[in-house]
């Protein structure tokens, strides 16, 4: 079942980060997806193809390459805990990144 409170495009960025969470995860190839996942990216997170989770840079990455970014990060634990953790030393690799443009 949608929730109607995404189902406008603006609305979404009124919406705290477990409600855009919750929508990306258990609302699976809708347009609330899209519209969560489209947030959730404005807001800087990323999405890991392999790991299947957000992630968002806690500070700079302590090492960029063409291929990755090593650092610490926020990541979003929708298996475990459903709540933010911190990983330290993660090497991001970029070929994991989904990179769609969410027009």
């Amino acid at each position: 079942t949608a929730l109607p409170v995404i189902e406008h495009p603006g609305m979404a960025s009124h919406l705290d980060l477990d409600t855009l969470f919750f929508a990306f995860y258990y609302q699976a190839n809708t347009y609330q997806q899209y519209l969560a996942a489209k947030e959730l990216n404005r807001q800087s997170w990323r999405f890991h193809k392999k790991y299947l989770t957000w992630f968002q840079r806690y500070e700079e990455p302590s090492d960029i390459t063409d291929d990755y970014e090593q650092g610490t990060y926020i990541y979003f634990d929708y298996e475990g805990t459903w709540c933010q953790r911190k990983k330290s030393e993660f090497r991001f690799e970029y070929q994991y990144l989904e990179d769609t443009e969410l027009a």
